[in-house]
């Protein structure tokens, strides 16, 4: 079950506090794209996401995309959301692609917290790599695919069985992952 449990949880990237984060040696961060910075909908990033994106590279940290989806998608977002590499396809939660991308950056795994809004993929993909993860709220569940409507389902699942073990850690990510929010604006 471990595999399933975020190592910190946030209504959304805006509230995430990177500070502390930052003083605790984390310097780079893997974001998920879909429903984690954007909706699926969101074509170019919105002010919001760029003055973040600004405040972050400030700060000193290196910002990276691991998506599941298509190099179209990412790359035109990227295209003014800075960031130093990303990963297309990266099949979340399997690790083969992403660890080699890790590798390829030569990323430590100690400095790095990876950001998504899915149990099942985002956060087991960086359990099973041994980093720093936060889940964070779906920006909008109107927009998802369908096999990412199967995971939700899943997810259900797999809440029920972290509910048996700890109510209140079950408690605490239902009130993430259980209705999306609209903070994508």
């Amino acid at each position: 079950m471990n595999k399933y449990l975020p190592t910190f949880l946030s209504m959304s990237i805006y509230d995430i506090d990177f500070d502390t984060l930052y003083a605790k040696g984390k310097k780079v961060i893997l974001f998920d794209l879909d429903n984690t910075i954007a909706s699926y909908e969101e074509v170019k990033p919105n002010s919001k996401q760029l003055m973040l994106n600004e405040k972050l590279t400030k700060m000193g940290y290196k910002i990276y995309i691991i998506s599941n989806n298509r190099i179209k998608r990412v790359k035109e977002f990227v295209e003014t959301f800075k960031v130093k590499d990303y990963l297309t396809l990266a099949r979340k939660p399997f690790t083969k692609r992403v660890c080699a991308f890790i590798k390829k950056n030569n990323l430590n795994k100690d400095e790095i917290v990876m950001i998504g809004d899915q149990l099942l993929t985002d956060i087991v993909c960086a359990n099973k790599i041994g980093v720093t993860n936060i889940l964070v709220k779906s920006i909008s569940r109107k927009t998802e695919r369908w096999y990412t409507r199967i995971n939700r389902l899943r997810e259900e699942k797999v809440l029920k069985k972290i509910e048996r073990i700890d109510g209140k850690k079950a408690l605490e990510i239902r009130n993430i992952i259980g209705k999306s929010s609209d903070h994508s604006e």
